[in-house]
């Protein structure tokens, strides 16, 4: 029985919540809906969406478009890990910018107070109104995310994390906590 890599299994968990309606697809209108429903979830500026939205749509346009193997307009879970995969290997400070844009474009939307950092709360909303990630799972999540134990999460801690999320494959990475637990199977 072969073991699925950590970097796969996030990847997958990733898609499933990308992937709002269970179609299993995720397009560039999706991506730029979950933009929109942060901005709801925090009645954010409009101007901050928009940022957000751009950093989104650059994404989706330098890399994502690309990912879609059979030109449908769409990727497929396989497309997209298999595409995040080499987008990452391929251009790895092309990618690393284009994460760290949209940590800092999605922060200016949660930091509610604007004081650099990110609470629990914040954190909270943000995934369980955007991606409906269990709340519980959300304060395991900060908890990993938490470097300095601090009880925030700085953008330097945010952008790691980020950054681990989408290129590593050490079981042990903080990172890995990004989007809530793993759940690592055996395929």
């Amino acid at each position: 029985m072969a073991h699925t890599s950590v970097l796969d299994t996030k990847l997958t968990q990733h898609f499933g919540l990308l992937d709002a309606d269970g179609d299993g697809q995720f397009s560039r209108h999706d991506l730029l809906g979950l933009a929109d429903r942060l901005g709801l979830a925090f009645a954010a500026e409009p101007a901050k969406v928009a940022r957000l939205r751009d950093a989104y749509a650059d994404l989706w346009d330098s890399y994502m478009q690309a990912m879609d193997s059979d030109g449908n307009g769409a990727l497929d879970r396989e497309e997209y890990r298999t595409g995040v995969r080499r987008a990452a290997t391929d251009d790895p400070q092309g990618f690393a910018d284009r994460v760290s844009e949209m940590v800092e474009a999605w922060m200016s939307i949660c930091d509610t107070d604007n004081d650099g950092i990110i609470t629990l709360a914040e954190f909270t909303t943000m995934y369980t109104q955007t991606l409906g990630i269990d709340a519980a799972d959300i304060t395991k999540a900060f908890q990993h995310l938490d470097v300095d134990g601090d009880g925030t999460l700085s953008r330097n801690e945010i952008r790691r994390a980020a950054e681990e999320f989408y290129t590593s494959d050490d079981p042990q990475a903080r990172g890995n906590w990004l989007f809530g637990p793993l759940e690592l199977k055996h395929a």
